[in-house]
């Protein structure tokens, strides 16, 4: 195991610090359910991919910690 992929965990829940927890689509016609599809930490970053159940467009959500 490298050194990146320490910081990586499997999507949902697991070791993790924190969470972010969003429930919908951030395009307003939409209004759809997001599911995530990864989450990782890394440096002082947490990352979070989703993507809509209803528009299926993918959304990355980076925050620094």
């Amino acid at each position: 195991m490298n050194s990146m992929d320490e910081d990586v965990f499997a999507s949902p829940g697991g070791d993790r610090k924190y969470r972010l927890d969003l429930k919908r689509c951030i395009i307003r016609e939409c209004d759809g359910e997001l599911a995530e599809l990864s989450y990782y930490e890394r440096n002082n970053w947490a990352t979070v991919e989703l993507q809509c159940n209803r528009c299926k467009k993918r959304f990355v959500v980076k925050v620094e910690i």
